[in-house]
């Protein structure tokens, strides 16, 4: 089912996996490879956050929901008006910008784009012509808008590729399919010269997947596909022997998931969306692990799962090492988080503990990313189940479940790793989010979808809990918050009808 990303108002060789710029820099999504969300050396902590004035606002024409990335005093990050931006991250100067190819099946539609002679309601979106966040690898920037792939000159904003990712790829030209809807909200990870996404698309006649293209031409290397033609028994999946099998076109096989990537034993791990409401052997609703080279999966992590819910993997997985062991920590929107072991043998991966911390459903659970700080990992959880503009007790997926409601609380989550089977360390409420969560030396950030009118950006202390600050924004905020030396910068904006939108930076003195 689809991810509710928003809800407002209520040179040639191999890439090295290096990264030009700073080491207090934020070159991906997530920032790293392990996706930690976190960056230790801040200056920003628990008693430096109350001190974090303005300095800039750069206003877009629409909605900001990517996360900024930030390298070497350039802030790069683009929005649902179609637009990609670098500025510059002192004074929030446009360095430059790069507009991307129009596609009308996303609403809403730019104005600089074709208009349909009856504009469909953007009410319902749930994400514009770009959310994907960049990365920034050898002075390249990658991200994606639509359905199309982009690699950019990081100083010049010149295009070096783009890609076209396709929800039919057997049909001839389709490339130009007008009518494939496919869209990529899942940020690229960039390693050992592979650009490694998900794509999604939700239409009859089309299907999901997960792409590596080649970082510097763009072309596809491999794509394992997430709802495949089955012509043997599932239990015969397994990292045994290569198996490519087609797959099928019934609008299913999505991921909304951005790839983390264990670069010592190449591996790749995201999590998948379910196929009409239905978590459909063998891989979706599942967290999979490919070899990174080949695309070939390791192993298949699925739930046991009743009935027909709206519990995707939405959000991104973190690798988390410990002293005892290697792991891989996902949220779904059931409400629970998931510790994994990243190295099992097991074809059917291996369930270390997990902790459910509201029911979720629809509009609810882990849609944002979580970060992980030492032994805890923070994350918001969104909303709740059905659709609470218009609550209907029959849209519910448990009516019977006292705890499948509307509207879920807690809605803010530190949960211990050490010795505890996901204990939890403290929540709060009121903190309905899709934003991912991020860290910054002690203070855990997270941005709220406004639903009671009040739009912001929380600062949490790590240890306690206790709320340090909220920053006032001028639209919901469901981009995650980037700490990077003495600033912090967020995306903005209300997705009813784009205002508030912009990118936002904070300075200390």
């Amino acid at each position: 089912m689809r991810k509710i990303l928003t809800l407002a108002g209520i040179a040639f060789g191999i890439l090295l996996p290096c990264v030009a710029g700073h080491a207090e820099d934020w070159p991906m999504y997530g920032r790293n490879f392990q996706h930690t969300f976190t960056n230790r050396d801040s200056p920003i902590n628990p008693r430096t956050v109350a001190n974090l004035q303005p300095v800039w606002d750069f206003a877009t024409e629409d909605v900001v929901t990517a996360s900024p990335t930030v390298v070497d005093g350039f802030v790069y990050v683009g929005a649902w008006d179609g637009y990609f931006y670098a500025l510059d991250a002192s004074s929030g100067g446009l360095i430059w910008k790069f507009a991307v190819d129009c596609q009308s099946s996303i609403v809403p539609i730019p104005p600089r784009c074709p208009q349909p002679a009856e504009a469909p309601p953007r009410f319902l979106s749930d994400g514009g012509l770009i959310t994907s966040s960049a990365a920034v690898v050898d002075s390249r920037v990658f991200f994606a808008g639509g359905k199309t792939v982009y690699s950019l000159d990081a100083r010049g904003g010149s295009l070096l590729w783009k890609r076209v990712i396709c929800g039919n790829p057997e049909a001839p030209n389709c490339e130009a399919d007008a009518n494939d809807r496919t869209r990529i909200f899942s940020s690229p990870a960039v390693f050992d010269g592979l650009v490694f996404l998900g794509h999604t698309v939700e239409v009859d006649g089309y299907r999901g997947g997960f792409e590596a293209l080649d970082a510097r031409t763009g072309k596809s290397v491999w794509r394992f596909e997430v709802d495949p033609v089955l012509d043997r028994p599932v239990a015969l999946i397994s990292n045994a022997a290569a198996w490519e099998p087609p797959g099928q076109n019934r609008g299913c096989g999505n991921v909304w998931s951005s790839a983390a990537v264990d670069t010592k034993y190449r591996l790749v791990f995201f999590g998948t969306a379910d196929c009409h409401d239905v978590a459909v052997p063998p891989y979706h609703n599942a967290v999979i692990a490919l070899e990174a080279a080949t695309g070939r999966p390791r192993w298949v992590f699925r739930p046991d799962r009743k009935g027909a819910c709206d519990f995707d993997f939405g959000a991104s997985p973190n690798l988390i090492d410990l002293d005892f062991g290697r792991y891989v920590g996902i949220g779904g929107k059931d409400g629970t988080y998931y510790l994994l072991d990243r190295l099992s043998f097991s074809p059917h991966g291996r369930l270390v503990w997990s902790a459910r911390v509201v029911f979720g459903g629809d509009e609810g659970g882990f849609i944002g990313s979580t970060a992980v700080d030492g032994s805890r990992v923070f994350g918001a959880t969104a909303i709740g189940d059905a659709h609470i503009i218009n609550p209907n007790p029959a849209d519910l997926c448990d009516p019977s479940n006292p705890k499948d409601t509307f509207l879920q609380d807690p809605s803010m989550h530190a949960l211990d790793l050490l010795g505890s089977h996901g204990r939890i360390a403290w929540q709060r409420d009121h903190n309905y989010s899709t934003a991912p969560t991020s860290v910054a030396n002690g203070v855990v950030f997270s941005g709220l979808l406004g639903i009671d009118m009040r739009f912001g950006l929380n600062a949490y202390d790590e240890n306690s809990g206790a709320l340090l600050r909220t920053f006032a924004m001028p639209g919901s905020v469901n981009s995650g918050a980037t700490p990077v030396g003495r600033m912090l910068f967020v995306g903005s904006g209300t997705t009813t009808d784009g205002s508030g939108s912009g990118i936002h930076a904070f300075r200390l003195p």
